[in-house]
């Protein structure tokens, strides 16, 4: 099989960040991967295709099952499948969140460098826009470091909402 992936295919795909810069920049988003999709979610999108009939689709409830296993398993957290509503995206579910738990005018904090969308979304729902940045690596081999500090100067009586991205976008850092 011909090599499917390389710089000028990406390019020519119309993929986002391989049209934001020129031929001398080699794009390496974290959120954004360049590996083949696997060949069973490939099948299972052309089967979706394949009968043409697309309309709004339920979230099955071995879905919803398997995510209160999930929880339960790895966070001792038992939640129920009538807790759970499924978005459309992450950034859908940013201002929901800021829309449901706060107030305008409160704070919502975000921890930058962090994926852009999160910046939008405390001026986007009427909340005041507060950060903490993280401490960057002093030498190449360093990873990015959460700044209890910067962290804790930047919250005021107004915060009520930290936006926290875990696996940290763009840094790819995971919490313990």
């Amino acid at each position: 099989m011909p090599r499917l992936w390389n710089d000028a295919t990406r390019r020519w795909l119309g993929i986002a960040k391989w049209q934001r810069y020129g031929d001398d920049v080699l794009p390496l988003w974290v959120a954004d991967m360049d590996f083949r999709s696997p060949p069973a979610v490939i099948d299972a999108l052309q089967a979706r295709v394949a009968h043409g009939v697309y309309g709004y689709g339920e979230v099955p409830a071995t879905l919803t099952e398997t995510l209160c296993q999930w929880s339960a398993h790895h966070y001792d957290w038992p939640i129920q499948p009538e807790w759970q509503q499924w978005l459309p995206g992450v950034v859908p579910a940013l201002h929901l969140a800021a829309l449901a738990l706060t107030e305008p005018g409160d704070g919502v904090l975000t921890v930058a460098p962090i994926y852009p969308p999160f910046l939008e979304v405390a001026k986007r729902t009427g909340r005041l826009p507060q950060q903490a940045m993280l401490q960057a690596p002093s030498t190449p081999n360093e990873p990015w470091q959460l700044d209890i500090a910067a962290l804790e100067a930047a919250i005021t009586p107004r915060t009520r909402m930290l936006l926290w991205c875990q696996p940290h976008n763009p840094t790819g850092r995971v919490a313990p």
